[in-house]
C-alpha cells in the first residue's frame, strides 16, 4: 500500500485496477491467495450475489432476516460511480445466494433482490430480498470505528491466485490502516475481484460485528493481474446505524421481544425488533429506580407495556413497567399488596390477555396471584396445596394458552415438571415433563412459551444437552429433540422463553456469563443462534416476553 498518493488518488486508481467491464467485481476473498477456504456453515451472513445472470459477481452481508448490505458500485455500469445508484429495483435481474459455503450444494438460501436504498456519501447501499431467510446468521453493524492496527477479518466469494470463479467462501485477516470519515484503509489477504461487497468485521467478546464493507483493491496476488500492493479500501458502517434502521422499516411488524437481564452492574432493558435487529440496553434501575440487591426479575407485557418483576436482596417483590410510549412507572413494592412471603427467591409471570398471572418460589413452595385488567391483585395463594409439594424446587416458569389454562411449571430434584391452572380456577397436579427428553440427565432449567393452543417449552441440563418440546391442546407431549444446531450445547445459568408474534423465542445465560438467542418461526424453522451484543457487565439471568406497539 502506498503512502505518497492521496486518498482521492488512490481509491480512482483503485477502482480502475479493479472493476473490468464483465465478469466479477471486487470485493474482500479472504485468503484468496493461500486457500483458506471457510469451514461448513461458517460466516453464514455472507452472500454470493449474481447481477445479470452472470454478468457480474459480488458479495455482500446479511444484516437482518429480509436485508443485506453491499457495495453500490456491483450495480451501476461504471463502478467508478458508485454513488449515482439510483434507489429501486436493480437495472439487472440480482440474485442471492446466502449461507453456502460451498456453491455446488444446496444449503442455505437463495432470494431476488426487490430493492437498492444506496447511500450517497460512500460505496454502500442496503438491498431488499425478496423473502425473509431462516437457519442464517446475521452481522449487525458495529458501534463503534476500527482504530489503525486493529486486526479485522472478512469473508468472499471472490477470484484467488489459482481460481478464476471459486466454488467456495474464503475467509481474510486485515490490518486496519488509515481510517477517515466514510471509509478506511485495509491491508493484508488480497482482494480480489468478485469480493466488493463482501464485509470486513471484528470479533467483540467472542461476537462478530460489521465494521465496513469491502470496495476496492489493488488486487496484488489475484488471478490475472501482476500487481504486488495488497491494500483496499472498505466503506464504513458503525456511523451509520440509524439510517440503516430507518431504511429497514419496511419490512417490520408491530412486534417486539423485550429482554430484562440482571448482571454484575445492574438490571438492564433492551428489545429486538422483528427484523432482527437489537437496541440498546438501558439500565432500568436509572429510570425506574433502585431496588436493593436484585437477586431475580422477570418481565410480562400486555397492552404494549412491560412490567418488570424484581425480588430484592430483602425478599420484597417489587415491580416497574415500561410504557408503550417508553416511559417507566417506577418500582413499587408488592409485599403490602399481595402479601408478603419470606424467603422468595423466584417469581415467574404471563400476560393472560387482559392482566397478568403470577408465581412465587418462598419456602420450598409456589405461590400464585393474578392482576385483572384495571391492574387489581390478588393476595398470593398457595399453588402447591393444589399441585403437590415438590422438594428441592429452585426455578418457575409459567405461560398461558389458549383457552384460558395457565401453565406452570417447576424445577425440582432435576427434574422438571408441568402443571396447570385451569380457566374456572381448579388445578391439575404435577407430571414429569422429563419422561419426554431421555437423555437429558440432570435438569436445571426450563422455561414456557403459550402459542396458540400449543405450549413450546425449552429444557436446559447441567452437561449443556438443552432440548425443545410441545405439548398440545390435548395434553400429549411430543419427544424433546436437541437444540445443539439452534442454540449450541453451552451449560445454562438461567432460560427464558415467550411467545412473539406467533413465534417461539428462547434465550440462554451461559456460564461465561454471555446470552445467546434462537427463534423458531411458524413455519417451523429456527434462525441460527445468536450472541446477544450490548449488554453492560457480566449477565447473570435473564427474562423474555413479547409485546406489540
Amino acid at each position: 500500500m502506498s503512502g505518497k498518493r492521496s486518498r482521492t488518488a488512490w481509491a480512482a486508481a483503485l477502482l480502475t485496477a479493479v472493476v473490468s467491464a464483465a465478469g466479477a467485481l471486487t470485493g474482500t476473498t479472504a485468503q484468496a491467495l493461500d486457500g483458506d477456504t471457510a469451514a461448513a456453515g461458517a460466516s453464514s451472513f455472507t452472500a454470493k450475489i449474481d447481477i445479470g445472470d452472470g454478468t457480474r459477481a459480488c458479495t455482500g452481508t446479511l444484516i437482518n432476516n429480509q436485508w443485506m448490505i453491499t457495495a453500490s458500485s456491483c450495480f451501476v455500469d461504471d463502478p467508478t460511480q458508485a454513488t449515482s445508484l439510483v434507489a429501486g429495483a436493480p437495472k439487472l435481474k440480482s440474485t442471492v445466494t446466502i449461507g453456502r459455503t460451498d456453491l455446488t450444494t444446496t444449503t442455505g438460501e437463495v432470494r431476488d433482490i426487490t430493492q437498492l436504498i444506496p447511500r450517497t456519501d460512500r460505496d454502500l447501499v442496503l438491498a431488499k430480498l425478496s423473502a425473509p431467510v431462516y437457519g442464517l446468521s446475521f452481522l449487525h453493524p458495529a458501534t463503534t470505528a476500527p482504530v489503525a492496527g486493529e486486526a479485522l477479518k472478512g469473508a468472499g466469494y471472490g477470484r484467488t491466485k489459482d481460481t478464476w470463479v471459486p466454488d467456495t467462501l474464503h475467509t481474510a485477516a486485515f490490518t486496519t490502516g488509515a481510517v477517515e470519515t466514510t471509509a478506511l484503509d485495509i491491508d493484508g489477504t488480497p482482494v480480489c475481484k468478485g469480493d466488493t461487497g463482501a464485509p470486513v468485521y471484528r470479533e467483540k467478546n467472542g461476537r462478530p460485528e460489521l465494521a465496513a464493507i469491502a470496495t476496492n483493491s489493488w488486487q496484488g496476488g489475484c488471478l490475472g493481474t501482476d500487481e504486488t500492493r495488497t491494500g483496499a479500501v472498505a466503506s464504513r458502517v458503525d456511523d451509520i446505524r440509524a439510517w440503516i434502521t430507518e431504511n429497514t422499516a419496511s419490512t417490520l411488524n408491530t412486534w417486539n421481544t423485550q429482554m430484562v437481564t440482571e448482571t454484575s452492574t445492574g438490571l438492564f432493558h433492551g428489545m429486538r425488533n422483528s427484523n432482527g435487529d437489537w437496541t440498546g440496553f438501558a439500565d432500568v434501575e436509572k429510570v425506574a429506580g433502585s431496588v436493593t440487591d436484585v437477586a431475580y426479575a422477570a418481565d410480562a407485557a400486555i397492552k404494549g407495556k412491560n412490567y418488570i418483576f424484581a425480588v430484592g436482596g430483602d425478599s420484597h417483590l417489587y415491580m416497574a413497567a415500561r410504557r408503550a410510549t417508553g416511559g417507566w412507572d417506577a418500582f413499587k413494592d408488592m409485599n403490602a399488596t399481595l402479601g408478603a412471603k419470606t424467603g422468595l427467591t423466584r417469581v415467574a409471570v404471563t400476560s393472560t390477555g387482559p392482566g397478568l398471572a403470577l408465581v412465587g418460589l418462598a419456602g420450598g413452595k409456589v405461590y400464585h396471584a393474578t392482576m385483572d385488567a384495571d391492574e387489581t391483585w390478588s393476595k398470593w395463594a398457595d399453588a402447591s396445596a393444589k399441585l403437590g409439594a415438590l422438594a428441592d424446587a429452585t426455578q418457575l416458569t409459567i405461560s398461558q394458552t389458549t383457552g384460558g389454562n395457565t401453565n406452570v411449571g417447576i424445577v425440582a430434584g432435576g427434574k422438571a415438571y408441568h402443571g396447570q391452572r385451569h380457566e374456572d380456577g381448579t388445578w391439575s397436579t404435577w407430571g414429569n415433563v422429563t419422561q419426554f427428553a431421555p437423555g437429558i440427565g440432570t435438569v436445571n432449567g426450563m422455561a414456557f412459551a403459550g402459542i396458540g393452543e400449543e405450549l413450546q417449552v425449552i429444557m436446559t441440563s447441567t452437561t449443556g444437552l438443552n432440548e425443545h418440546g410441545i405439548r398440545d391442546s390435548a395434553g400429549h407431549w411430543s419427544d424433546f429433540a436437541s437444540l445443539s444446531t439452534k442454540l449450541g450445547s453451552d451449560t445454562a445459568v438461567s432460560v427464558d422463553a415467550a411467545a412473539v408474534s406467533g413465534e417461539f423465542q428462547a434465550a440462554i445465560v451461559t456460564t461465561d456469563g454471555k446470552i445467546k438467542h434462537t427463534l423458531r418461526h411458524t413455519n417451523g424453522k429456527w434462525d441460527a443462534p445468536e450472541q446477544v451484543g450490548g449488554i453492560p457487565g457480566t449477565p447473570a439471568t435473564v427474562a423474555l416476553t413479547g409485546s406489540a406497539g
